[in-house]
């Protein structure tokens, strides 16, 4: 088999690192989609707990949808850095999760959870807001293309 010029690799490297940036851009614009329908549920469920007057149920889950939003636009942030600067934002992964551990702790049934589950909870909750803590964006960001 024939060996690869050196600009010969190059024009293929530079046309193969063309795919991963489409599908970014793919991630990006579903995840567009998703966060646009994902704020009308979290509208419509506001506009149900006003309308049957279920409080309790109704804020839980206006609260919940809420969140998932939140959780679907940090994603569509992470995608759009990684685009702008080829690094993916680790801090935002731990936000993210921190995130989604919350929105769990809201809607879990308490009279139906193990102490052992709010104990590996609480454990992963220190872990995440201590990453959050300590990690400086600019510093800690994962560079996945050299």
């Amino acid at each position: 088999m024939p060996e690869l010029s050196e600009e010969r690799a190059n024009q293929l490297v530079n046309t193969l690192s063309v795919i991963p940036v489409a599908i970014y851009i793919g991630v990006a614009a579903l995840l567009s989609i998703i966060a646009i329908l994902s704020l009308m549920v979290s509208f419509l469920e506001v506009i149900e707990m006003l309308t049957t007057m279920q409080w309790e149920k109704g804020i839980t889950q206006s609260i919940y949808s809420l969140l998932s939003t939140i959780i679907i636009i940090e994603l569509f942030e992470t995608v759009t850095v990684y685009l702008k600067t080829k690094k993916v934002p680790v801090r935002t992964f731990l936000i993210v999760a921190l995130t989604a551990l919350i929105r769990h702790l809201i809607v879990i049934n308490i009279n139906d959870t193990e102490f052992y589950n709010y104990l590996g909870i609480s454990v992963v909750m220190a872990v995440l807001i201590a990453g959050i803590y300590l990690i400086k964006e600019d510093i800690h960001s994962v560079n996945l293309i050299n």
